[in-house]
């Protein structure tokens, strides 16, 4: 059995409220902070730093909470497996744009800075 899956049934949830969501991502990313000294014999050396998050969701429905700080989870599938994670942890929403073309739907994007630990967890 292949470990495949789509994003069709992904998930967005801020505090208690379910967000119809069309897309997301989270980005984890660890700074590497130079240690290099003369006695790094020509090499540079570094040093595992801090550990920040961040992302976006695009929904169908405005949430209004630019700048507001809520607890929120990413589910890749609607239902729990071994091979759909999900990342947790607070969030501070920092942009809220609004996307309405001529001819489509009108999107609300969102952007958002972790805040703290982020938990990624399966199953």
């Amino acid at each position: 059995m292949t470990n495949a899956v789509t994003g069709k049934a992904g998930v967005v949830t801020i505090g208690a409220t379910v967000n119809e969501v069309t897309a997301w991502n989270v980005d984890r990313t660890t700074e590497a902070v130079d240690v290099t000294s003369m006695s790094s014999s020509g090499n540079g050396e570094y040093v595992a730093g801090l550990f920040r998050w961040n992302g976006a969701f695009t929904t169908l429905n405005i949430l209004n909470k630019t700048g507001s700080q809520a607890a929120a989870s990413f589910d890749v599938g609607a239902t729990r497996s071994a091979y759909l994670p999900r990342v947790s942890g607070a969030i501070i929403i920092t942009n809220e744009p609004v996307n309405c073309p001529v001819d489509g739907r009108v999107e609300y994007g969102y952007t958002f800075q972790g805040n703290g630990a982020c938990t990624v967890a399966t199953a």
